[in-house]
């Protein structure tokens, strides 16, 4: 196993910086008492974006219209909804790989207006290198170009790069986080790196450590900027508790750039998210997180929590991505089935769309519903 220097924050940094984190699932206690709020979720917007598409992201275009990307067939696809998400257009090939899958896709409209969609290139072949990768639409996401690598892991499956996932800051830099094991050739680790692009995502830096968790695996990492320059939260899975996969959240503020030292296992700037303790033998992973004008932050995972199978379980948190509770379940997925790789989009000030690769009433594919956040008298 390499050796590794793993080294803590010391200082404030931004306000994220809000106490220690311990090895509980109760960082928060205190403030889980206070979350009185939950999600209503409304059968009858039910929709199926795809049959058989997976992986699903949205974006709101500045036309007004949403644009989701998707992953069907080792294929990356793009959809459009013109009627806030009732009826979606025929889906049309954004990313085709030669030698293996195109999948994690991730959409992001840019200040200029150009889009930029992430994805991975996972190959079947042995020889080609596990990729992210970035591709540009100038045209509304009709049309895509300038395909770029942001960076290129090893041949070999264990040492691979995964799920990409960007935010752009105000001052236009794009940051574009994913996990990586590329570092770590000889153990079973995993981290989250990051690179950066300052010219709309033509040109990408060297990659830095952003977290990084030793003889253990940081994974899956969404970042999200908080309301009124709170910070960047990032929602990752983490597998330092009974060796199954938590979400936690880490953090920094606005204006730091992320060197060394990152974000380790007993930095102040990591903490669980959620506030009720689960069983050891619970798996939560995919976390994904997203933010409601009205400062709510909620968090998305796929859980086997009183099933075989997981499926979406959605969360509330509050305004400095902590104390998540409320439990939901979206969709009523058939029996046997899994719903994986989920994720959220904020539809409106009060509305968010939960999406889903999952089984409903017999058809498989890529589902979508709306909720509303709603008060509840129940903690849970």
């Amino acid at each position: 196993m390499k050796a590794r220097i793993v080294g803590t924050i010391a200082g404030t940094i931004g306000l994220c910086f809000l106490g220690a984190a311990v090895e509980s699932e109760m960082p928060n206690a205190t403030h889980a008492r206070d979350q009185r709020k939950t999600i209503s979720w409304n059968r009858k917007t039910l929709t199926l974006i795809a049959e058989w598409g997976g992986y699903g992201r949205m974006t709101r275009l500045t036309s007004g219209n949403i644009l989701c990307a998707f992953t069907k067939r080792s294929t990356v696809w793009t959809s459009r909804s013109i009627d806030e998400g009732k009826t979606w257009d025929a889906p049309a090939m954004a990313v085709k790989y030669e030698f293996g899958t195109a999948t994690n896709p991730e959409i992001l409209q840019l200040a200029d207006g150009w889009i930029l969609l992430s994805y991975n290139e996972r190959p079947r072949d042995g020889k080609n290198h596990f990729a992210i990768r970035t591709c540009l639409s100038k045209d509304a996401g009709e049309t895509w170009a300038a395909h770029s690598v942001v960076y290129e892991a090893d041949t070999h499956w264990e040492n691979g790069c995964w799920e990409p996932a960007q935010i752009q800051l105000p001052s236009g830099q794009i940051q574009l986080y994913f996990a990586n094991e590329n570092p770590y050739r000889h153990s079973n680790e995993q981290e989250i790196s990051m690179v950066r692009s300052e010219d709309n995502g033509l040109t990408w830096s060297k990659p830095t450590t952003v977290s990084f968790r030793a003889h253990h695996r940081d994974g899956m990492p969404v970042p999200l900027i908080l309301n009124k320059g709170k910070g960047i939260v990032v929602a990752l899975e983490d597998n330092a508790l009974h060796g199954t996969l938590r979400p936690a959240i880490i953090c920094t503020s606005m204006k730091r750039k992320w060197n060394q030292p990152y974000v380790d296992g007993s930095s102040p700037q990591r903490w669980w998210a959620l506030a009720r303790p689960l069983s050891p033998n619970v798996n939560v992973a995919a976390p994904y997180i997203r933010q409601f004008p009205s400062g709510e932050t909620v968090l998305s995972c796929q859980t086997n929590e009183g099933r075989k199978n997981p499926i979406m379980a959605v969360y509330l948190g509050n305004d400095e991505a902590r104390s998540f509770s409320g439990r939901t379940v979206p969709f009523n997925v058939d029996p046997g089935k899994a719903g994986r790789w989920n994720s959220l989009f904020i539809k409106s000030a009060t509305t968010v769309t939960a999406i889903s690769g999952t089984t409903i009433n017999g058809v498989t594919g890529l589902w979508a519903i709306d909720g509303q956040i709603i008060e509840t008298s129940a903690e849970e």
